[in-house]
């Protein structure tokens, strides 16, 4: 089943035509394990705007489809849990504020970490409700893109504003508000460019935002960012402390280079494609990373299934595939695993030669 929604405008600077980078039909809308049957496709289709050259996808999942009760992160992984760490001493370093409200807090790690370091009043906005999020914090259901949030002064977002359609709408919804303060973690996007990361832009990530592209956003509607702090283990993130200055000016519209967006979706895609793959070959992790090396593949058969630390995965055939996903320590002896490109890549190179010092490993 296909099924998605089109961008019309360029979502940093609003103009219409745009220049194809790449496209891929038929891409699985959401990786997560498969439960039913019939699953979600949609045109992976990249763009880039003649105006500004962000990088953005011109198909959207419905986000009632990619964020259901089902949609986690993996809160498990010491990645996951340093960056919270520090993304909570960020915050707690710059304001006095002891009320949040988070958006997109899934099952409230940062919480948490937050709640270990200062009593504090903690709402969330999100979606659906996780079932490990902790009964003391104030649940409101909602897409923050359309949410009145009158009565919110400060608020957080952790690796959530890289996911909106419409951020500049969620900004407008905030400032008509009054919200006063935004603490936000995103990607290192302009990392992530510069490393030829082809997770650049996903379903999830569904556009280029690096530091000039938050900032710029924001002062459209008079935010100013007073503190950035750079994360560079794990997930190389940006973390922004944005407040509302009713006389900061609009700043200069950044600016991309094309050519590196075709570096990455057509020249390394390429290279994906032509590479032969072994018999009896894993591949680690499944989830996003893991399922879209899996889909470039010429020849899949060769693949047994896909390796994940996540229990939750175990045994279930991930969502767009015909493979199942197993914990790494069940994998044969003779195999070959190959080694995504991911945040946790050199976590799990490290677990990978402690459970199986021979295995052979294939560095993508």
């Amino acid at each position: 089943m296909e099924l998605s929604n089109s961008r019309r405008r360029c979502v940093i600077c609003n103009h219409t035509e745009f220049e194809l980078i790449n496209s891929f039909p038929g891409f699985p809308s959401r990786a997560i394990p498969a439960t039913i049957p019939l699953e979600t496709l949609f045109d992976y289709t990249l763009i880039s705007c003649k105006k500004c050259n962000c990088l953005q996808l011109e198909s959207l999942v419905d986000p009632d489809i990619l964020y259901s009760e089902h949609y986690t992160t993996s809160y498990y992984s010491p990645i996951w849990t340093d960056h919270n760490r520090v993304f909570s001493d960020f915050i707690l370093t710059n304001t006095d504020i002891s009320s949040f409200l988070e958006i997109g807090a899934n099952s409230g790690k940062l919480y948490d970490i937050l709640s270990q370091n200062r009593k504090i009043d903690y709402s969330v906005l999100d979606m659906f409700k996780h079932k490990d999020l902790p009964t003391n914090i104030l649940f409101k259901e909602g897409n923050c893109e359309t949410y009145d949030f009158t009565g919110s002064t400060t608020i957080i977002l952790s690796h959530v504003f890289e996911h909106l359609y419409k951020p500049r709408q969620f900004i407008e919804n905030i400032k008509k508000a009054n919200v006063s303060t935004v603490f936000i973690s995103i990607p290192d996007f302009d990392k992530l460019l510069k490393n030829e990361s082809l997770q650049l832009i996903h379903s999830q990530h569904t556009y280029f935002v690096g530091i000039q592209h938050i900032q710029y956003l924001f002062s459209l509607y008079n935010y100013r960012c007073v503190v950035h702090h750079k994360l560079n283990t794990g997930f190389l993130s940006n973390m922004f402390k944005f407040v509302r200055d009713l006389q900061y000016l609009e700043q200069p519209i950044p600016f991309t280079y094309t050519a590196l967006y075709k570096q990455i979706y057509v020249d390394k895609i390429n290279t994906i494609s032509a590479i032969e793959i072994p018999v009896n070959s894993y591949i680690i992790p499944s989830g996003i990373y893991g399922q879209y090396f899996y889909y470039f593949l010429k020849n899949k058969d060769n693949i047994i299934g896909f390796l994940d630390n996540n229990s939750q995965r175990h045994n279930k055939r991930l969502y767009g595939t015909n493979k199942l996903v197993y914990s790494p320590i069940t994998i044969v002896t003779n195999a070959t695993i190959i080694v995504c490109d991911c945040p946790y890549k050199e976590e799990i190179i490290a677990q990978l030669h402690a459970i199986h010092p021979s295995v052979r490993l294939i560095h993508i």
